[in-house]
């Protein structure tokens, strides 16, 4: 006699995934932004300047989202 139980994948990694794709990515949005500024029609808009470390890390939570959705489209399109 067997006995079969279902186990979920493990998520244990999960946040050592997401900080390391944000330590990754961190620097090429910090240089992004600093070349936006450096330009000389970037500040025109008349906002009051954010912290470019702000700028930053809203930018890069934006985009690991929009990827973090994009990849569970696909999956879900994969499984139909």
């Amino acid at each position: 006699m067997s006995s079969t139980t279902y186990s979920p994948p493990s998520t244990r990694g999960g946040g050592f995934k997401a900080s390391l794709l944000f330590g990754a990515l961190f620097p090429v949005f910090l240089a992004a932004a600093l070349i936006w500024r450096a330009l000389p029609f970037s500040a025109e808009d008349g906002s009051p300047p954010k912290s470019v470390i702000g700028e930053t890390r809203e930018n890069l939570s934006i985009a690991i989202s929009y990827a973090l959705m994009a990849r569970a489209m696909l999956q879900s399109f994969a499984r139909d």
